[in-house]
């Protein structure tokens, strides 16, 4: 599954995509660029309570809630300002 959005970035609107892990990590939103598939942030299920909600939750919600997340604190300006993939948890 994959949702594509838009976010204004130094007052220019850009193009990412948010999709779960493949494989045996699909307790994982990788967040990425559309255009480059470049990932920027990945989101990993982290502790008996991340665990669960990845289980639980449809995977519509655990992406949409990523999307939120890395807005909220500014985690995909940060990866494209210092070039590193930033992590946190779901």
């Amino acid at each position: 599954m994959i949702e594509n959005f838009e976010q204004m970035i130094d007052g220019q609107i850009m193009r990412f995509c948010a999709s779960l892990g493949e494989g045996e990590s699909t307790r994982r939103v990788l967040i990425s660029r559309d255009d480059s598939a470049e990932t920027l942030v990945v989101f990993d299920a982290a502790g008996l309570l991340g665990t669960l909600k990845a289980d639980m939750e449809p995977p519509e919600k655990l992406i949409a809630d990523a999307i939120r997340k890395a807005r909220e604190e500014g985690l995909i300006e940060r990866a494209l300002d210092t070039g590193t993939i930033q992590n946190a948890s779901l």
